[in-house]
């Protein structure tokens, strides 16, 4: 008995593009074309005048990388920036913890008044701390009523203004990023940690707060580049001394008028911002800001 030989049949190609592979592209196109117009190309141009001084050379960084004043704006940026990240985080982290245990109406509460200072434009509350810290001020005015003190305090134009301000501004986007964080967080590993004989506070340091610190690594990162780029607050509260590289950049641009200097140094300062989060992904991994796996 001869067997038949039965005719493969060729599995159906799939068509190399369809619909649904392309959907994601498709989506993505409008928002790429504007990152792409709004702020690619002008980086582009940013990064072209930067080297245009005196034709084509690099006379614009040379400048900034040898130049003592440009040195201790970027120390002093630096600097405000890693005080103003560490202290927004020592805020918010309670907050955004007391957050997670309270539930319903309470916690709307407490985040309305986290989130009200964003109801308010930043000069605004930039301003408001001219009232507050000011010679004439209602805290001066206060502590003198009371007679703590009998001349004011000098509040304004140094580092303590400057930081108090940054970090207001900066502490209801830190709650929120550790508060997101933080509700991800099983806590049935607590209650399991508990059982097991931990005590609350150890329960919290050895699970829930190793469990938080992918949140706290995202917020750190943000806030600090945030804190890079400040410009109204250190203008309005600072003295000179705290002058930071965005207001740099703007009298250069705005009052020099030279546009290759500022152009260089915002495009150092992208670089600067770059390098740092291209680190802080090799060893803390971004996309866990995300969700993503560590693996």
């Amino acid at each position: 008995m001869t067997a038949t030989a039965q005719p493969e049949t060729a599995a159906p190609r799939a068509p190399v593009l369809t619909l649904q592979r392309m959907m994601p592209a498709l989506l993505l196109m409008p928002c790429l074309a504007w990152i792409s117009f709004f702020f690619l190309l002008p980086l582009a141009l940013m990064c072209w005048r930067s080297l245009t001084a005196e034709g084509f050379s690099l006379a614009a960084y040379s400048t900034l990388f040898t130049s003592a004043l440009y040195a201790k704006v970027m120390l002093t940026t630096v600097k405000t920036a890693s005080i103003a990240t560490v202290l927004a985080l020592s805020l918010a982290y309670p907050l955004a913890y007391a957050l997670t245990l309270s539930g319903g109406k309470l916690r709307a509460l407490i985040l309305v008044f986290v989130l009200i200072p964003y109801w308010v434009d930043i000069i605004v509350r930039s301003f408001s701390w001219l009232i507050l810290l000011g010679d004439n001020g209602i805290i001066n005015k206060m502590l003198m009523t009371l007679g703590v003190v009998h001349t004011p305090l000098e509040l304004l134009y140094n580092p303590f203004s400057v930081l108090v301000a940054m970090v207001q501004i900066l502490l209801p986007l830190t709650t929120v990023i550790l508060f997101g964080a933080m509700l991800r967080i099983d806590r049935t590993l607590i209650a399991a940690a508990k059982i097991h004989g931990a005590g609350g506070w150890q329960a919290f340091r050895t699970v829930f707060f190793p469990l938080s610190l992918p949140g706290v690594y995202g917020a750190a990162l943000l806030v600090f580049v945030l804190s890079l780029g400040f410009y109204v607050t250190p203008a309005l509260l600072g003295s000179p001394r705290e002058t930071m590289i965005a207001q740099t950049i703007m009298v250069e641009a705005n009052q020099l008028l030279d546009w290759e200097q500022a152009s260089a140094a915002g495009f150092v300062l992208l670089v600067i911002t770059t390098l740092i989060a291209a680190i802080y992904n090799r060893y803390f991994s971004l996309d866990r800001l995300w969700g993503g796996s560590d693996a």
